[in-house]
């Protein structure tokens, strides 16, 4: 079992500031229609709601998102008559709710389209611009993602007008590129923070895009005061962007800045986190050791586990197939190691999602045939979104495989340390952005190389006693020293020291030359 620290860090105080309004597209709380035709309450899936999950605890704070569910549009009217906003129905929390609703065909254009099948992949280094349809594509752009932004930009608007006290808004993840620029129209002078959870890429990506589109994405972003990143190279990806696209930009790669139109732009990394006390609580609660003891006959001499929402990015395929690998090269293996997936269905309404999920259960099905006895079954698959049994079977992971193709941070892989009980060491993908602080106590592997993983899985499973401690402990520590508080600090304390500050000037006010020459002088 890894050796533990103490994990109380306080959370610091928004300064001149009483409100915080966050907003996304996905909301803390999902409301779902049962048989009988009541509204049923959920907590919403996805890993920014598990890292936001209880800011509202702690701040007074009001949540803005898009409806997603028939549950979250029937729910709009009834918030309609209290105002807009409601508190919300979960139990332990005190967040208020603000949900947004534009017309289906609107919300498909946008999620579907544009934020799932264009920037996702594109910002995954998955897309294909062979396939690309550029009238779908422009009409999706205007007629969906433009409008959803809008909408949340109102809604965000009317919650900043809702009371005299000044409020600061923290924008969400790829969905809302548009919105601090359209806030900033009526309200210039809000402070305004967006973290985007997923990778940054290269500026070449984004001249896959039609320009209009990429011009609005940077346009759009250096609304912001801050913008937050997964890592540091994320971060230099946008100001490098920012150069190329923004005519007249001035950067700063040392201070990590952009000046743009008179407003100044700071990129800065946050590695997100999670709640260390809050994962642990959910393990020891009466839910959690009810799927304990559901997990244990499933668990063998070794156990490997994963847990992913079932998407391409995640990999899933690549990570059976070295199983299987693993127990052709290694057949004293075979009926000696299970292999637990929890596995979470996502965006069926996109084909590749449905034929992602297709795939990942006809290898399950093909590998279980191929190796079962009357005694053993090698994988074990869940399907579905049971974060309390997923978090209770970590605690008896021997590997945890952590495969991505690539992922801004990956939580799971900060999840399974904080749990697991048996010194589980992770295989982790070196393009995860969880590598840069866990790579010391990780087994690393390249994500599309089936029989390096292989052989990790292998190394990870048969690794002495006192190297499975020392890197379990690494993961585990890394983890406490940088939690989900941790993290949220780092952001508000940016905050105030910007609240504080006299306002910024550009560093150069006429210069002669190009505006690359310029940036080349200062950056």
């Amino acid at each position: 079992m890894p050796t533990r620290m103490k994990t109380d860090v306080h959370l610091p105080q928004l300064k001149h500031a009483r409100r915080l309004i966050i907003a996304s597209n996905r909301g803390p709380v999902e409301f779902q229609l049962g048989q009988d035709n009541t509204l049923k309450a959920r907590r919403g899936a996805g890993g920014m709601v598990t890292a936001l999950i209880d800011v509202g605890n702690q701040l007074d704070m009001t949540w803005v998102a898009m409806t997603m569910t028939e549950g979250d549009r029937m729910i709009v009217k009834e918030m309609e008559q209290h105002g807009g906003v409601m508190p919300s129905p979960l139990r332990g929390q005190k967040m208020k709710l603000h949900y947004v609703s534009v017309p289906k065909t609107t919300y498909r254009k946008h999620y579907d389209k544009i934020s799932n099948e264009l920037l996702w992949f594109l910002q995954h280094y998955m897309y294909d611009p062979v396939q690309s349809n550029m009238r779908q594509l422009q009409d999706a752009w205007e007629n969906g993602y433009c409008e959803a932004n809008q909408a949340i930009a109102d809604a965000v608007a009317d919650e900043i007008e809702r009371e005299d006290s000044m409020p600061v808004v923290m924008l969400h993840d790829y969905h809302l590129y548009l919105v601090s620029s359209l806030i900033r129209k009526v309200h210039p002078s809000i402070i305004i923070q967006q973290f985007i959870h997923i990778p940054w890429p290269d500026v070449r990506c984004w001249h896959f895009l039609p320009s209009n589109i990429t011009q609005a994405i940077y346009s759009g972003l250096v609304g912001n005061d801050i913008i937050g990143f997964q890592t540091e190279r994320d971060a230099r990806n946008f100001l490098e962007g920012a150069r190329t696209l923004l005519e007249g930009a001035v950067v700063d790669f040392e201070e990590g800045a952009v000046w743009w139109q008179g407003h100044r732009t700071q990129a800065r990394a946050y590695p997100i986190s999670i709640s260390v006390h809050e994962e642990r609580r959910v393990v020891k609660s009466a839910p959690g050791k009810r799927a304990t003891e559901e997990m244990k006959p499933l668990l063998n001499e070794f156990t490997i586990m994963r847990t992913d929402r079932i998407e391409p990015t995640k990999n899933i395929l690549r990570g059976f197939q070295a199983y299987d690998y693993m127990l052709e090269e290694h057949p004293e293996l075979i009926g000696r190691v299970n292999f637990l997936a929890f596995l979470v269905p996502s965006r069926q309404s996109l084909p590749i999602y449905r034929r992602t999920t297709a795939e990942v259960q006809a290898i399950v099905e093909e590998i279980n045939q191929k190796y079962s006895t009357d005694n053993w079954t090698p994988i074990h698959a869940f399907y579905g979104n049971d974060r309390v049994r997923a978090l209770a079977a970590m605690q008896f992971y021997d590997v945890l495989l952590v495969n991505p193709i690539i992922d801004g941070m990956n939580l799971v892989a900060k999840e399974g340390p904080i749990v697991n009980q048996r010194d589980g060491v992770l295989v982790l993908s070196r393009t995860v952005g969880a590598f840069q602080q866990l790579a010391k106590g990780a087994v690393p592997t390249s994500p599309t190389d089936v029989m390096e993983t292989a052989q990790a899985l292998y190394k990870a499973l048969t690794m002495s006693k006192e190297e499975r401690h020392a890197k379990a402990t690494f993961a585990c520590q890394a983890v406490e020293r940088s939690n989900l508080t941790t993290w949220l600090a780092k952001q508000i304390n940016d905050i105030n020291d910007l609240l504080e500050r006299e306002p910024a000037e550009t560093p150069v006010e006429e210069a002669e030359g190009s505006p690359d020459d310029v940036v080349a002088n200062v950056g």
